[in-house]
């Protein structure tokens, strides 16, 4: 009876545990909210702060979903903030500089991505080269690319209202942005979740060697994942460009980091490798809503650097309790 009792203790407390974990990103938007809108009732629970936290990470989350696919298949892309960088500029400068139509401005931004995502990919897959090194590299000559192009400064300058509307307008009260966001999430979340492909991208990041040996073209999957990763960095890119209606040659670095420590933390929860779109946007958010809180409180600048650093070691750690756990329940 005893060792029963003490069974069924520990299944409990396990089971508990394990709900934690799940449900922890949704636990952390929601005490972070909470102390915040106590702390500062007056100015952080109100609608003007809910839309500005919305809109203003909208190319963030989108940022961070653009580095799901590569990780996916256990692969790394560094260059996508870099890619966001050249993507801003590019479009800004086609419509700005050369009076072209946005839609035409859209289409060689994309297409840049495209050709940005198929070279890393093939030099990674075909070529054998280091993810990590390759697309540091790639990303430094990107930054070069739009250094040179916008001469170093920033692009600014009139553009069509119906443009700017698409990253400045809202539906209900709720930011466009927020609306892409989501749009993006879902979609991506239908891909690995409901699809052959996604689960074939799963199997590349488990084992590549076996699911070649399953018949999986892993070359092909990953040079793939390099393209949807730069295309979803390009878009990133291209709201930005209409929620700001000018470009920053160097934005893109600053969005490196919150963007990976958003889609690790978005991870944790579902165990190690499980990337996902919901974890990742729930995550952004939660980061997002903390370091509003923070500065409405008048931390310093570089407080976000510690949140977003913090935030990363948290992620690990979590990943590494989950796997833990799963190990040890499977010895068991």
């Amino acid at each position: 009876m005893t060792a029963l009792t003490k069974t069924q203790s520990g299944t409990s407390f396990g089971g508990r545990s394990q709900i934690l974990v799940r449900f922890s990103l949704p636990l952390l938007l929601i005490v972070v909210v909470t102390i915040f809108s106590i702390a500062l009732p007056n100015t952080y629970p109100t609608l003007i702060n809910a839309q500005t936290i919305m809109a203003t990470n909208a190319v963030l989350a989108l940022l961070a979903l653009a580095a799901i696919p590569t990780l996916v298949t256990s692969q790394f892309d560094l260059s996508i903030g870099f890619q966001l960088a050249f993507a801003q500029s590019i479009c800004a400068g086609l419509i700005i500089y050369g009076n072209w139509h946005p839609v035409a401005a859209v289409t060689v931004t994309l297409s840049a991505g495209f050709v940005f995502g198929l070279i890393n990919g093939w030099l990674v897959a075909y070529c054998g080269l280091n993810a990590f090194i390759t697309t540091l590299a790639s990303g430094i000559v990107i930054q070069g690319a739009t250094q040179w192009y916008t001469n170093g400064g920033s692009v600014f300058g009139m553009m069509p209202p119906a443009f700017l509307a698409l990253g400045r307008s809202s539906i209900l009260g709720i930011p466009l942005p927020f609306f892409y966001a989501l749009v993006f999430a879902c979609s991506l979340w239908l891909l690995y979740s409901h699809t052959p492909w996604g689960r074939r991208a799963f199997a590349v990041g488990g084992n590549s060697r076996a699911a070649h040996l399953m018949g999986i073209p892993v070359e092909r999957m990953v040079v793939q994942a390099f393209v949807a990763g730069s295309l979803l960095a390009a878009t990133a890119g291209i709201l930005s460009t209409s929620i700001l209606g000018s470009a920053n040659p160097n934005i893109g670095v600053n969005f490196l980091l919150p963007a990976f420590a958003a889609v690790f933390l978005g991870a944790a929860p579902a165990g190690p490798g499980r990337f996902n779109a919901w974890g990742t946007v729930l995550a952004v958010y939660a980061l997002a809503a903390g370091i509003a809180g923070l500065q409405q409180l008048g931390s310093a600048f570089y407080i976000e650097q510690f949140f977003n650093g913090g935030a990363l070691l948290v992620a690990i750690g979590l990943a590494r309790y989950a796997g833990v756990r799963r190990s040890r329940k499977s010895s068991n």
